[in-house]
């Protein structure tokens, strides 16, 4: 048998260094390892908190939308009653009722936490309430709810974007420094008297023995509504937010923006005394704003009383101006004391029988104003309706001019409560309008305890979950 020697060599096996790539190997990988682990462990905890903020910001939506149903339907207000209706404020309830709504993200079908989250605390502070400030931040909502109805909003956001983004930005870089140097504070801010009203009405003896009745057309009836303003928002001791100023209430245009807010939903003499409307709280509202007072009837008594002066003098400047008009009132102060031969008493005479006859045309034209007439903006001789002859009568019998036989177009009453609404501070007609709204909301069934100081638009929300801590602010925009 032959036996033939293997043309290719053996492996060869060596003797150092056994299992050295194995362990190599082996060490990587559990560095990689462990930095996959890492990486896992960050991407779980940023998901759990990405979770946990949706969680929170979906709970504080459903929070909110439990707004108070009553003052959105009558006034466009977005408000979150923290009483509940209860009158007393429960913020131990409104934790409550977030932590549910949080849970509710956070909890499956079968009843187990979410992505290993689990509510472990809530709390909320951080109040911004509707009487804040004086009623800075209803003033703003109302001012923002009729720049949307109107489509003055998109104008500042596209036409004027870059005025509105600066001023926006400073105001609210200066909310923000206030809301951290302030805890906040509700101040009630009651109408100042006109101080030369007194006065004013002794330039004419005509004007003291005005009488309401004389003002008011026939036929309507003034209401004798009262109420007593000890516990309305102005008056009262209110509960405290953080809400501030924004310091733009008080510029020209906002001011107008509110003014035809309170002009939209606020009713007026004008409206009210033909018997059209019939309110459960005062009936003339927005003469309530402009005077204060505590019955319908001395509200509609000093807005009438500020009318007749205001028209009274535009009548006078008038009659001065009209040369046919200042001679018959000359003519008639010479009949009365020319006899005397004294100029200056001829003089005397004259201005005050134009006085008279200025008051016996305003009477007139503020009985047609309340009957829904308007008046010329600038007057001419065929919108004069008293002759002079018939001045005595006329303040005797002033519904013989209740009808215009020359229409006029220019401004209504409404106009002139605007006007007279514009010389009136922001916080005056802010605390005024909630003091209406709050009256005429706790007339409804089943808001007899509703408090709009325990109405907020924003609060603060601090909630815990393990390993993760969430402060979140939200409100009404």
């Amino acid at each position: 048998m032959i036996f033939f020697r293997k043309s290719y060599p053996r492996p060869t096996v060596s003797k150092k260094g056994k299992g050295q790539v194995t362990v190599w190997l082996s060490l990587m990988f559990l560095v990689f390892l462990s930095l996959y682990l890492v990486c896992l462990q960050s991407v779980q905890k940023q998901q759990r908190r990405q979770q946990a903020e949706q969680a929170s910001q979906a709970g504080l939506f459903s929070l909110f939308s439990e707004y108070e149903p009553h003052l959105l339907e009558q006034y466009d207000l977005f408000y979150l009653d923290t009483s509940f209706g209860s009158g007393r404020e429960q913020v131990d309830e409104l934790c409550s009722h977030l932590w549910k709504f949080i849970d509710q993200n956070i909890t499956g079908v079968s009843g187990r936490p979410l992505y290993g989250l689990k509510l472990e605390g809530v709390d909320i502070d951080g109040l911004v309430r509707a009487t804040d400030d004086a009623g800075a931040v209803f003033a703003r909502q109302a001012i923002r709810v009729m720049k949307e109805k109107t489509g003055a909003s998109l104008a500042e956001d596209w036409v004027l974007q870059g005025i509105f983004e600066k001023n926006a930005q400073n105001d609210s870089e200066k909310f923000l420094q206030d809301q951290k140097a302030y805890e906040g504070s509700v101040k009630n801010y009651e109408g100042e008297e006109d101080g030369v009203e007194a006065e004013a009405f002794e330039w004419d003896g005509l004007s003291n023995s005005f009488t309401l009745s004389k003002a008011i057309p026939g036929g309507f009836n003034v209401s004798s509504k009262a109420v007593d303003l000890s516990r309305a928002p102005s008056h009262r001791a209110l509960s405290e937010g953080v809400g501030q100023s924004d310091g733009t209430e008080g510029q020209l245009l906002q001011k107008q923006w509110l003014v035809s807010y309170l002009c939209a939903y606020l009713d007026n003499a004008e409206e009210i005394l033909p018997g059209k409307k019939q309110n459960k709280y005062l009936d003339y509202q927005l003469e309530y704003v402009i005077a204060g007072k505590r019955s319908d009837r001395e509200n509609l008594d000093k807005v009438i009383r500020d009318l007749l002066l205001m028209r009274e003098g535009a009548n006078y400047i008038f009659l001065l101006s009209h040369s046919e008009l200042n001679g018959q009132a000359e003519t008639l102060a010479k009949l009365l004391a020319g006899i005397t031969g004294n100029p200056a008493l001829i003089e005397g005479l004259k201005h005050l029988i134009l006085l008279g006859w200025a008051y016996g045309e305003s009477l007139v034209e503020v009985r047609q104003l309340l009957g829904g007439y308007e008046l010329s903006v600038i007057k001419k001789r065929e919108d004069w309706q008293v002759p002079l002859m018939k001045l005595l009568f006329v303040l005797g019998h002033p519904g013989q001019y209740d009808t215009q036989k020359n229409m006029q177009k220019g401004i209504g009453y409404e106009t002139c409560l605007r006007i007279f609404l514009m010389l009136q501070p922001v916080r005056t007609l802010s605390m005024r309008a909630l003091d209406v709204i709050e009256g005429e909301i706790r007339q409804t069934e089943g808001c007899s305890h509703i408090h709009l100081d325990h109405c907020v638009e924003r609060i603060s929300a601090r909630i815990w979950m393990p390993e993760i801590y969430l402060e979140r602010s939200y409100g009404y925009e």
